[in-house]
């Protein structure tokens, strides 16, 4: 990744609220976050999209060495019914500027199959690259696309799953392309990379909100030319 200008101080090392557990991890936690931002800013250098990155996206920051807490915690933040179930593997999540997540070793526990070099980070760097899509997008969070393509790009600005093996027949990927409810985020992995040999990043983000996306990407030629 290429470096860029510091950042200024409440950007870089926004104020963290962590259990009295993970205290001692402050300076790695702190760490992770500047990383994860560094990462999606070369990501977004790539593609001529580092004007977005100016402004911080993360005023603060909360980490939590129990599942059950972070939970409640996002259910309060977002105002959500108390009962509401949140998956096993939802772990992280950057809303209303702040960034919450579980802590790494509890990451690792709960999420084995994205256990990988640097894999907090990209667990990180992947929330903040929804909300560099969303600038991408003029605030449009609904031409985000669907799950498949929006997840697909956060975990591409990411660079998760790196070294996945997974191959996917033509049949399976127009299977998930059709899919409205969440699946194998490595399975997105596969589906985005298959379309980024047929069109460019920033051409499938600007479609991806079209009503037609699906028919745009059927006529579309089996390489890039």
């Amino acid at each position: 990744m290429q470096g860029y200008p510091p950042l200024s101080e409440e950007a870089h090392k926004p104020p963290l609220s962590l259990t009295a557990a993970l205290e001692r991890q402050r300076g790695v936690l702190e760490k992770a976050i500047f990383d994860a931002h560094d990462r999606v800013r070369g990501f977004a250098e790539r593609f001529g999209w580092e004007c977005h990155m100016d402004e911080p996206f993360i005023d603060g920051a909360s980490f939590f060495d129990n599942k059950d807490d972070f939970d409640s915690a996002l259910r309060e933040l977002l105002e959500m019914d108390p009962a509401a179930v949140l998956p096993k593997t939802f772990c992280a999540c950057l809303e209303e500027r702040r960034l919450m997540a579980v802590s790494p070793e509890l990451y690792a526990q709960l999420y084995p199959q994205g256990v990988e070099e640097k894999s907090f980070e990209k667990l990180l760097a992947h929330e903040i690259a929804h909300r560099l899509h969303i600038r991408i997008l003029d605030g449009d969070e609904d031409r985000m696309g669907p799950v498949w393509f929006f997840e697909g790009f956060a975990i591409f600005a990411a660079d998760q799953f790196a070294h996945s093996t997974m191959r996917l027949t033509p049949a399976k990927i127009w299977e998930i392309v059709r899919q409205e409810e969440r699946g194998s985020y490595e399975q997105y992995s596969v589906v985005l990379d298959h379309f980024l040999r047929r069109a460019s990043l920033p051409a499938l983000a600007i479609r991806a909100g079209e009503s037609d996306f699906l028919e745009w990407l059927a006529g579309l030629p089996n390489t890039r030319g």
